[in-house]
C-alpha cells in the first residue's frame, strides 16, 4: 500500500488527519507556514501572485501556505472560466496550499459588475471545484478532513504535530450579511443561511473539541483560519451587535477557548493590511482567562503584492505563536 492510501485510510478511520510536512526536522517541534490572502485582484496582478507564491516555496522553514480567501477582485466576475483559472494558479503551488472561500468568490457575486450571479450557486460551484476531494492545493498536497455531514466540505481540519488546524467558512461582507439591492434573496433569507453556517460552525468547532479528549491526539494549541474580519472589519466592533454577522462566531470562539484551555489563534484576511495582536473577547462573554490564550493574525493583501506574513508555531510554548512580515528581495538588475 502506497504512503499517500495509508494516511488516507486513516484520516477516515480518525478525528482528524495528521499531516507529515516533506521539509519538516523530525527532531524539532517547531514549524512555519505562510500566510498570504486577499490576492490576486484583476488579471495584472496574477503575475505578482504566482511569484510571491513561487518565492514562499523556495523558503527554508517553510512548510505550506494558507490562502485566506478573495482570490478576485470584487468587481471582477464570478464566471465559471476566472474562478477555475485562479484556482488552478493555487494549484501549481511546489508546497501544500490550503485555502479558504472569500466573499469576492461567492457572497458578493450578485452584484452586477459580478454577473449578478446567486451567491449560494457560486458556493456550490467552488464546492465542486476545490473541495471535493478531502485533500489541500498544491503539486504536494496533504490530506484533510472535511466537514461533509452538515454538508459544508469546505470547512476543513488537519493536525501538523501537536498543533490542531481548523479551517472554517466565514467570509468578509459581514459574513454574507450586506443586503445591497442587487442581491438576489431577502435579508430574511440571508439571515437564514447565516444561522445554517453558524451551527456548522459550532457542530465544526465542537468535533475540535472533542480532538482534545482524543487520548490519540490531545493537541497543545489551535489555529482557526477563516477570510472575514470579525474583530475591526466589516460587521466588527462598530457594528449594532444585532447585525453583526460575526457574533455567533465569535460568541462560540468564546467557548471554545474556555473548554480547550488552550491558546488559539485566529488567522484572517478582507480588509488587507498586516496586524498581529491580542484583542480581548469580553465583548463576547470572555474573561481575563480567555484573552490571555487568543491570539489574532491578518495577512497582506492587495495591493500590497511583495509582502507575506510567516507564521510560526512553537508547540506547548506558553507564548506558541509568532508572526512576521516577510518581504520580498528587490529585484536585481541586469548587466
Amino acid at each position: 500500500m502506497n504512503l499517500r492510501r495509508a494516511v488516507t485510510q486513516v484520516c477516515a478511520a480518525t478525528l482528524v488527519c495528521f499531516i507529515a510536512v516533506a521539509h519538516a526536522n523530525p527532531n524539532q517541534n517547531t514549524f512555519s507556514f505562510a500566510l498570504i490572502g486577499d490576492q490576486p485582484y484583476n488579471d495584472f496582478f496574477e503575475p505578482a501572485t504566482s511569484s510571491l507564491i513561487q518565492h514562499i516555496a523556495q523558503e527554508p522553514g517553510v512548510h505550506w501556505i494558507l490562502h485566506v480567501g478573495d482570490i478576485k477582485g470584487g468587481n471582477e466576475p464570478c464566471a465559471d472560466e476566472l474562478i477555475q483559472r485562479r484556482i488552478a494558479q493555487l494549484q501549481r503551488s511546489e508546497i501544500p496550499l490550503v485555502y479558504v472561500p472569500g466573499d469576492n468568490e461567492w457572497t458578493d457575486c450578485h452584484r452586477p459588475s459580478n454577473g449578478n450571479f446567486d451567491s449560494q450557486e457560486r458556493l456550490n460551484f467552488l464546492r465542486q471545484l476545490v473541495f471535493s476531494q478531502p485533500r489541500s492545493l498544491g503539486k504536494a498536497n496533504f490530506p484533510i478532513r472535511q466537514q461533509t455531514s452538515h454538508p459544508y466540505p469546505e470547512n476543513l481540519m488537519w493536525i501538523q504535530g501537536s498543533t490542531l488546524f481548523v479551517s472554517l467558512n466565514i467570509p468578509g461582507s459581514n459574513n454574507d450579511l450586506l443586503n445591497p439591492k442587487s442581491r438576489k434573496t431577502s435579508q430574511r433569507k440571508a439571515k437564514q443561511l447565516l444561522q445554517a453556517r453558524d451551527q456548522a460552525v459550532d457542530a465544526w468547532l465542537s468535533e475540535a473539541e472533542a480532538v482534545f479528549v482524543d487520548n490519540n491526539t490531545r493537541p497543545t494549541e489551535t489555529v482557526i483560519a477563516i477570510q472575514g474580519n470579525p474583530i475591526d472589519g466589516s460587521g466588527g466592533r462598530s457594528t449594532n451587535p444585532e447585525k453583526n454577522g460575526y457574533a455567533g462566531f465569535m460568541t462560540r470562539l468564546v467557548k471554545y477557548i474556555n473548554t480547550t484551555k488552550r491558546p488559539v489563534l485566529l488567522a484572517h484576511g478582507d480588509t488587507h493590511r498586516f496586524k498581529w495582536d491580542r484583542p480581548s473577547m469580553k465583548e463576547f462573554g470572555g474573561t481575563n482567562d480567555t484573552d490571555a490564550l487568543f491570539y489574532r493574525v491578518e495577512g497582506w493583501g492587495h495591493p500590497f503584492m511583495n509582502t507575506w506574513v510567516r507564521v510560526k508555531v512553537m508547540p506547548g510554548s506558553v507564548v506558541p505563536f509568532e508572526a512576521s512580515s516577510v518581504s520580498l528581495p528587490a529585484p536585481t538588475s541586469a548587466n
